[in-house]
């Protein structure tokens, strides 16, 4: 008589699936994730089913020309459309962890290689969200220590892009009165429409155009001191949307939905190495989320057998989204950067 078994290898691949996938529903930009551009992080996932590398994304601009009127001739006036693109690039992403051995198993009750598994998952949850933040600041996350060590393209927000707090005209010149307000995120939000033809597109919530906006802690504490957004709360109802962009958000402010997240960046490039919060206003198809194949779990014993190792890794890219719309200049299709001080209490 023989016993039915799962093989090995099915149960490392789906372990590999869980692993990954809880690592990314953990991340804080699972809520604004969607499988179409009309999500805030456009999720592509093309490459899981072949080969390649890179994946092109392309961007028809809308047509400019005046048209003809009356029984004027149309024929050889006809006007050529224009697209623009950009290209997502994967990269593989891998971390491992090893355990001392069986002897250092049998001190304790915890089953340390289960939480080798959701230590790798948390891993990858964090590395995702830093890594999105990342691409939309242009800040390297603090574990990379040069540009070689992050993968994915690191650039300067578009100038066009950028709203400073207070009175401040560069990044360098933020002081301590350079605080976070309810009227920068106008400011963020026209900024953003500005221009028909190369303005942010909301994303659609229950039938509602709407924004997000995603800052510092200490950012968030000066705009509850806000008097502005003090009152502006005592009418805005969101506590009864079940949509996950409202998910864990701190309010609402012009159309503008208001999250707070300690992985927003902070740099000390203020005035005097004052502490700067990068602030992100986002819009639809701000970062588009590439997959690659299918995460890999694997499995090793070291030294006799008495040593456990286990690896997560996965192919994917990330990038912001941006297009050349005057065919030269490279502008931010769907981020605004605000830049204020984020000084600690």
């Amino acid at each position: 008589m023989a016993d039915t078994r799962i093989p090995n290898s099915l149960i490392l691949k789906a372990w590999a699936k869980k692993a990954y996938e809880s690592g990314i529903h953990d991340a804080f930009f699972s809520r604004f994730m969607g499988s179409d551009a009309k999500a805030i992080v456009h999720r592509k996932e093309e490459l899981s089913k072949g080969r390649g590398t890179k994946i092109n994304i392309p961007l028809l601009l809308p047509l400019s020309g005046a048209g003809v009127l009356g029984d004027n001739i149309l024929e050889g006036n006809e006007e050529a459309l224009q697209y623009r693109d950009f290209e997502v690039e994967l990269f593989r992403v891998r971390n491992a962890v090893r355990l001392e051995g069986e002897y250092e198993e049998q001190k304790t009750q915890i089953d340390m290689r289960r939480d080798a598994r959701t230590a790798l998952s948390a891993w990858l949850s964090k590395y995702v969200d830093t890594s999105i933040f990342s691409v939309l600041t242009g800040v390297l996350p603090t574990w990379a220590t040069t540009p070689a060590a992050f993968p994915f393209p690191i650039a300067a927000p578009s100038t066009d892009r950028i709203v400073f707090g207070g009175t401040a005209t560069a990044e360098s010149g933020i002081t301590t009165a350079d605080k976070f307000t309810a009227d920068l995120i106008g400011i963020a939000k026209r900024k953003a429409t500005a221009d028909e033809d190369t303005a942010i597109r909301p994303v659609n919530v229950d039938g509602h155009s709407t924004y997000a906006m995603v800052i510092t802690p200490n950012q968030a504490r000066d705009l509850r001191n806000d008097p502005k957004w003090i009152e502006a709360q005592k009418h805005a109802n969101i506590r009864g949307e079940k949509n996950p962009i409202f998910s864990g958000a701190m309010g609402i402010y012009e159309g503008v939905v208001i999250h707070e997240h300690t992985r927003v960046p902070v740099t000390a490039t203020g005035s005097s190495g004052l502490k700067v919060g990068h602030a992100v206003f986002l819009g639809a198809q701000a970062v588009t989320f590439a997959e690659g194949t299918e995460p890999k779990w694997r499995e090793k014993m070291f030294d006799y057998d008495n040593k456990y190792g286990a690896s997560i890794g996965r192919m994917f890219g990330v990038a912001r989204s941006a297009f050349a719309f005057d065919g030269t200049n490279l502008t931010d299709f769907g981020v605004v950067n605000v830049m204020t001080a984020s000084e600690d209490d």
